[in-house]
């Protein structure tokens, strides 16, 4: 946080978690607050604007993004880039209280009030430009997590796979690894991570131990073993594809 008067001073820093991308102020009878995206976790981290106390933690879904306020400040509204919707959060009680599908890794987000009218039936009504999403809303989610986890465990990678006709593009959102180190997402044809690897992506994590990786590829049929393919699995695992480890990370149904 800096002072908006010059020179500009840091104010505070604050350690908001892995992956925090997005903030935006809302501003409501309860004061003024500063609403904040954190991919990594998956939540909403809502801090008081005047001494910089953090009063709200909101889970959200996977990889909540862009981030906006309603004109009167009673409803904040964030995408979920790894799940392809958009959240509805009410900012008195700071619950999720809607979920609309989208289309596919919403990553920003704009709120305009009485952009249309609101009347369902008028002749130019804000809902008579809506299509259906077809293959825009077509995407498969997976999680990733360390080799002999519990199921009840929270999953520190969420995987998003979107389609683009006979290709999707890849989205990891990855948590829970060592910092500034080089990783390795391949896929492998046993879900311990041993076997046959092919590697899809390498990566260095950020100071947090989190990166966003991106591929593209038939990822989903050979995951899920479709059209007679034989199945293989998300796999991360620490080096490079001609120096690694065993993995560190594995697919879980």
């Amino acid at each position: 946080m800096f002072d908006g008067q010059p020179p500009s001073s840091l104010l505070k820093t604050l350690d908001t978690g892995p992956i925090t991308n997005r903030v935006n102020i809302v501003r409501n009878v309860n004061g003024m607050f500063a609403y904040v995206t954190i991919g990594g976790l998956n939540e909403i981290k809502v801090f008081r604007t005047d001494n910089f106390e953090q009063v709200a933690t909101i889970p959200t879904g996977k990889l909540p993004h862009g981030i906006w306020p309603s004109g009167d400040g009673r409803r904040v509204y964030v995408g979920l880039e790894n799940e392809d919707k958009v959240a509805a959060i009410d900012t008195l009680k700071n619950d999720v209280i809607a979920t609309s599908p989208v289309g596919q890794a919403p990553q920003a987000l704009v709120y305009v009030p009485d952009a249309g009218p609101a009347a369902s039936g008028a002749t130019n009504s804000a809902t008579s430009n809506l299509q259906p999403l077809g293959v825009a809303g077509q995407s498969a989610q997976l999680w990733l997590a360390p080799p002999g986890a519990k199921k009840e465990e929270k999953p520190p990678t969420s995987v998003s796979l979107s389609d683009q006709g006979l290709v999707q593009v890849l989205e990891a959102a990855v948590t829970g690894l060592e910092p500034g180190k080089p990783y390795l997402l391949a896929l492998a044809t046993e879900p311990s991570g041993n076997g046959a690897l092919e590697p899809l992506q390498g990566f260095i994590t950020n100071p947090a131990g989190a990166a966003i990786v991106n591929a593209i590829g038939p990822i989903r049929q050979v995951v899920r073993g479709e059209d007679k393919i034989p199945r293989r699995y998300l796999v991360i695992l620490p080096g490079t594809p001609d120096n690694h480890g065993a993995a560190v990370q594995v697919q879980r149904d």
